[in-house]
Formats: C-alpha cells, structure tokens, sequence
C-alpha cells in the first residue's frame, strides 16, 4: 500500500525524514520502510502492506522546521488495501454481468425441461414457492444451516457408538472355540456353543442300563453328562423319550 506525508503547511521540500516510532498495538517494534521525495515539491513518498496494525511517527529534520511541523504521526491498517481490491472486484463484476446474459437465455431451454419435473412434484411445486421469498435472506439462513449440521455430527457419532454396541453384541452371541457347550441342565449360549454340543453328542460316549432303560449320552471322554434318555419297548416299537 502506498503513502504520502508533508512538512508544514507549505509542504517543505530537500527533507531526510526518518521513522523515529514504528510499533505495533502490542507494542513492538518493526523494520520500518524506506522513505523518499519524489520529484522537489514537498511530499514524501513510502509503501509498506500492514499485517496488523501500525503507529508511526516520522521526524522531518532536525532544522528548518517548528517544533510543530517537524514531527507527522498516523497509523497504518490492514484495512488500508480493502479499497484497492473492492476495485479490482468491481471490475470483475462488469464481466460477471455480461456473462449472466448468456445464461438467462441459456436457462429457457431448462425451464421447458422442468415442465415434467413440476408436474411429478406438485407438493415441491408449492413449497418451491416458499423458497424463491427466502432465498432473499439466503445468506441468514445459510447460518442456521452451519448450526444444525453441527448437530448432525454429533448424530453421527450416537450412530456411530450404536454400530459398535451391535458389533460387540454380535460377536458376544457368536461366541468362539472356548465358548462352553452345556450340561444335562444347562444348553449352550452361543453359536460356537451349540455346534461344540453337537460334536460332543456325536462322538460322545454313551452308556445303556437294560435293567432299567436309561441311557446317558456324555460329552467325549465321558466327563460331562449331556443328555439321559429312556429307552422302552412294545410288541411294535422302540422309543427313546
């Protein structure tokens, strides 16, 4: 950004002025630019782009100036260079404007397309209505928007937990190989659990007492009792109950 300063009311001009204060709102201290009189009519030229806030004094000589003419104090701003771009935007707009012709007649061509669109969604047709008055304050409400997506996330991360509590319980009904196959008074709680049972019912061993018709079905090795039947016998048939 540039900047001009004087000396005097009559603009004083063959001066060697120098930054005596150059600081920030903090309190700094800052490499100060250089400063020169272009041309001999009294005005003193510098450039310098403030990233913060800048005070300044600036000593215009030691002789040939007041007490009051000799020192010039000001402030820089990073707002200083929002005049130079707003410029270079409304410039930019010009062409914008001329491009939005060819899209307004492009968009004749969509508006008979939509013709089918707005006869499937009579409901989006009215409510549609609605919108083209808010998208006045679009800008507004695009606002209330950042906010509720925020809760979406926080949505997300309970969908989240909640997958992973079905997981867990998954996992927990499968079971594994360690998972315990039962007892003659208890059945197996998972998966793995009742395919173990049937492995141990399968090559288990078994005992029958012809005395009294019991047969006890055991786990393999003989160490755990799965299942005790009675075996009876009729003129026609023979039943395990």
């Amino acid at each position: 950004m540039n900047y001009w300063a004087s000396f005097g009311s009559s603009a004083v001009s063959g001066l060697a002025p120098t930054f005596i204060q150059f600081r920030t709102t903090a309190g700094g201290t800052l490499a100060p630019p250089s400063i020169s009189e272009p041309g001999s009519f009294g005005m003193y030229f510098f450039a310098y782009n403030a990233a913060t806030q800048i005070a300044f004094i600036l000593d215009g000589a030691t002789s040939g100036l007041s007490f009051n003419d000799r020192y010039v104090q000001g402030v820089l701003d990073p707002f200083d260079n929002f005049g130079t771009t707003l410029t270079a935007i409304g410039n930019t707009s010009i062409a914008l404007g001329v491009t939005n012709v060819a899209i307004g007649t492009t968009l004749i061509g969509y508006g008979v397309s939509n013709i089918a669109l707005g006869t499937s969604n009579l409901a989006q047709g009215l409510t549609s209505l609605g919108y083209g008055v808010s998208n006045f304050a679009l800008g507004t409400s695009n606002f209330a928007l950042g906010v509720t997506n925020l809760g979406y996330g926080v949505s997300n991360f309970a969908l989240g937990n909640l997958i992973t509590a079905q997981a867990a319980t998954l996992v927990s009904n499968l079971g594994g190989t360690a998972s315990s196959f039962g007892t003659d008074l208890v059945d197996p709680t998972t998966v793995f659990g009742f395919l173990k049972r049937a492995l141990e019912t399968r090559e288990g061993n078994e005992t029958y007492v012809k005395a009294t018709g019991i047969l006890d079905i055991y786990s393999r090795g003989s160490s755990q009792l799965l299942a005790e039947k009675t075996i009876s016998d009729s003129t026609s048939e023979t039943t395990k109950t």
